[in-house]
């Protein structure tokens, strides 16, 4: 169980076993924050990061050096329209190609959230042989994003006996949403997601430990019945999300003991709770949070937050033997319709898998079932509905996008079109700009294809598309945008009609494909986020430093997400040399673990004058020193 202070356990999940490097990885999610996204790469690559002793920015260039190696290796689905918006940064540049929105064949949404990731032996194979390779495979409950809920996951690691279970259905999940995809697909992604599904459907999986069974259901590609047992002694369902349909059409059987959400359940009718035994809420203390600036937000909006109860299991029991399903599927109609889920089931005795195994806890750690209480219906309780901004983004997130870049007498341009008219809405207006470009939004205007041209620079060259939904309001016959001074809204209030959302905005990212990028664009834009000399040279120290603190991965990409890296003064006051040297003869093995950054940097052009030169020198001499004294032992 993943417990909200855990933000980044799932990232820090996809670090490569000992002895292995990250080769490439396919994942999908229904929500994206781009942020979280900026992490996965250091996941792979840093292993211990630093903290800068004079200003805290020197974290993003290690950050770009893991993002320069490794972003190129990864294909993200995400849900259409379900990309939150992110500080404006030309950082995220880096992972356009990474992100491939996806649209539910049935006419539900993506839902699931999987990781496979492909890691290979880090020493070079001897003659003919093949490097190593092994896969990891992460089901979880939790989106790529830092909410802090109550999430699972199962991490499932190849077995290089070829003993295991098979996890054949996730390739056809990947495959699947290959044709889902709304857009281009590129070469590059397309083939990695058909070479990661292969892998898969070769490879074994060692079962957790206690686990004698494993199967895995893909839900929403295809017609198909619901995976639950129909009958069983014994059976707990722990579901954020429930509806009449999954009591009704999906699992009308006897249940035990229902856990939800209060607002979910005050949503239920009597009749579908008249099979179960005892329901409950859940209640950590995360509902009566604070007014924020997210409360402007439409009722679901991607960048809200998620708090609270979000893991989803379905766990049965017969006499000894304990079968838990976990993964994305609520307990709705849609997850078992037309939404494309997944469910890990896991075969076991109960006392590894059994209901009070999972809830009661231990001496040492209180259990799930503490933060459970016996539910009591509100009457007339509304939950809050999907809004006509949130269904202008969905529409809007659905079309299909392409863009050009080409030079213009001011730098160059970026043309963004649309395939298909954007939808109406008279009372709603449309804004968009390129996401590295804040201040530059453009209203647009629905019933036609979209063309605008925006004036950029070389860096700010932005694949990413963001787009602000504002209700309008009537004014002498027309609508105007209206925009207020932030208040708290209850989403229950701004839900039916613009004239009752004012104050209330929606925005999202959609990713576009971009035809005519110059060659040299990310040697360019890595330049500028490395920043100048000093900047850098205090990265260097710090990295030398033999007192250095470690830091955690959260704040390496807090920081270089959420300010520009690039710092602007000028000169190199920091004792770069001395430290050089000193650490060449203590610890050369300091300087061979920072030589591949520094290597890239010089092959990119983004290192200060001259110093690739020195760093040769160095090099050799650490070297020839390291010869010496072991031939003199």
């Amino acid at each position: 169980m993943l417990q909200p202070a855990n933000r980044l356990t799932l990232i820090e999940a996809m670090r490569p076993p000992a002895g292995f490097r990250f080769e490439s990885a396919v994942a999908v999610t229904y929500t994206l924050s781009l942020q979280a996204l900026l992490a996965t790469p250091a996941a792979f690559a840093l292993s211990q990061p630093r903290k800068d002793p004079d200003s805290g920015s020197h974290e993003s260039v290690e950050l770009l050096h893991a993002l320069r190696s490794h972003a190129s290796k990864l294909t993200v689905f995400c849900q259409s329209g379900e990309i939150s918006l992110p500080p404006s940064r030309q950082v995220f540049a880096f992972l356009e190609h990474a992100v491939v929105p996806v649209t539910a064949p049935r006419g539900g949404v993506v839902h699931p959230k999987v990781w496979v990731l492909r890691y290979e032996a880090a020493d070079e194979p001897s003659g003919d042989r093949p490097p190593d390779r092994r896969l990891r495979v992460l089901v979880a409950s939790r989106n790529l994003t830092f909410d802090e809920s109550w999430d699972t996951v199962v991490r499932l690691e190849e077995s290089p006996e070829g003993d295991g279970a098979r996890l054949a259905p996730v390739g056809d999940l990947f495959d699947g949403l290959l044709n889902a995809a709304v857009g281009r697909v590129s070469a590059d992604n397309r083939e990695r997601v058909q070479s990661l599904s292969e892998a898969l459907r070769s490879a074994a999986f060692a079962l957790p430990e206690g686990v004698a069974d494993l199967h895995i259901h893909i839900l929403g590609l295809t017609e198909a019945h619901s995976p639950l047992p129909r009958d069983s002694e014994r059976s707990l369902i722990i579901s954020p999300f429930v509806n009449d349909d999954f009591f009704t059409r999906v699992h009308d059987q006897p249940i035990e003991r229902l856990v939800s959400r209060p607002e979910g359940l005050d949503r239920l009718k009597p009749d579908s709770l008249s099979n179960v035994t005892s329901v409950q809420a859940f209640d950590d203390g995360s509902a009566s949070e604070p007014a924020s600036q997210n409360d402007r937000l439409s009722p679901f909006d991607p960048g809200r937050p998620l708090r609270g109860l979000h893991a989803k299991i379905f766990a049965f029991e017969d006499r000894n033997r304990a079968r838990l399903f976990v993964g994305s599927a609520n307990a709705t109609g849609a997850a078992f319709g037309s939404n494309v889920e997944i469910l890990v089931e896991l075969v076991g005795p109960t006392s590894v898998l059994g209901i009070d195994r999972l809830s009661e806890g231990t001496e040492e750690e209180p259990g799930l079932c503490d933060l459970f209480y016996d539910y009591s219906p509100i009457e007339n309780g509304e939950p809050p509905t999907e809004s006509r901004l949130d269904r202008l983004r969905r529409s809007i997130a659905r079309l299909a996008f392409e863009g050009t870049v080409e030079e213009s007498d001011d730098g160059w341009s970026v043309t963004y079109r649309s395939i298909q008219p954007l939808p109406v809405d008279e009372g709603v207006e449309i804004q968009c700009r390129p996401l590295a470009t804040d201040g530059h939004q453009r209203r647009v205007t629905g019933g036609k294809p979209m063309h605008e041209r925006f004036e950029t620079s070389l860096e700010a060259i932005s694949g990413f598309l963001v787009f602000e939904l504002v209700p309008a309001k009537r004014s002498q016959g027309r609508f105007r945008a209206v925009r207020r001074p932030f208040t708290s809204i209850n989403p229950r209030e701004a839900a039916e009609k613009a004239d009752h959302e004012v104050g209330v905005v929606t925005r999202f990212v959609v990713p576009v494909a971009l035809d005519g990028m110059p060659s040299h664009r990310d040697q360019s834009l890595l330049r500028v986020l490395v920043g100048n000399s000093e900047r850098f040279f205090r990265y260097l120290v710090a990295m030398l430093d033999e007192d250095s603190d470690d830091t955690g991965l959260g704040s390496i990409v807090e920081r270089a997400s959420e300010s520009d890296a690039a710092d602007r003064s000028n000169g190199a006051n920091s004792p770069v040399l001395e430290k050089l040297l000193r650490t060449m003869r203590r610890e050369p093995e300091k300087l061979a673990g920072l030589d591949p950054l520094v290597s890239d940097l010089a092959d990119d052009d983004a290192l200060p004058p001259d110093f690739a030169e020195l760093w040769r020198m160095i090099q050799e001499t650490a070297k020839m020193e390291t010869t010496a004294k072991a031939s003199s032992r």
